[in-house]
């Protein structure tokens, strides 16, 4: 699998496609490298926050920041295809092989995203499974537990993603009598997000 196909796989998982998400999750776990290992809970927890969490009144509360400012978003090419048939007279700047969505972002009304259901894989990733979000710590991690995500101070919704999979996690410890794995989580979250539907 090259970069841009596991990139397209992972925001369908994003978006909550199951099979997306156990196939990209089962692609990282034959990589037994502390970068993989992280990579999966990331993309985990992202998933918790997009589609089994009601964020609504956090990201609200918040205005919606992360729209409002900070560098470009990323817009790959597979993104702005899809933005293009959805929105007529699209136009973005385009440098070093990425399209740029500036921010504050052109598509946010109040704290609302107008183009939710299609906006870019690096929007879809913020903040858990953003490189820039989780740089730092993506260099010290060793593979042992799941990582301490940084979560910036203004993101209230986040910071609940943070508790609520805290709690999952000591509840899934209590529940086997060890660490459990990445895989044992995955399944845990799906199981939520398939009572949720």
């Amino acid at each position: 699998m090259n970069a841009d196909e596991v990139n397209i796989l992972t925001k369908r998982a994003l978006r909550a496609d199951i099979e997306s998400l156990r196939k990209i999750v089962n692609f990282l776990s034959q990589y037994n490298v502390p970068i993989a290992k992280f990579a999966i809970y990331s993309i985990i927890y992202q998933f918790a926050m997009n589609n089994v969490i009601d964020l609504g009144k956090e990201c609200e509360t918040c205005g919606g920041k992360c729209c409002k400012a900070g560098y470009p978003v990323p817009v790959y090419d597979y993104d702005f295809k899809e933005m293009k048939k959805n929105i007529k007279n699209l136009r973005l700047e385009k440098k070093n092989g990425f399209y740029l969505l500036p921010r504050p972002c052109q598509f946010q009304k109040g704290w609302i995203c107008t183009i939710n259901s299609f906006k870019p894989y690096a929007c879809l990733s913020y903040p858990f499974a953003t490189e820039d979000e989780q740089e730092d710590l993506l260099k010290s991690y060793d593979g042992n537990g799941v990582p301490d995500f940084r979560v910036p101070e203004f993101c209230i919704a986040g910071k609940k993603v943070k508790e609520f999979m805290n709690k999952i996690m000591e509840d899934l410890r209590k529940e086997k009598g060890r660490e459990p794995t990445p895989t044992e989580l995955l399944e845990k979250i799906i199981s939520l997000y398939e009572r949720k539907g």
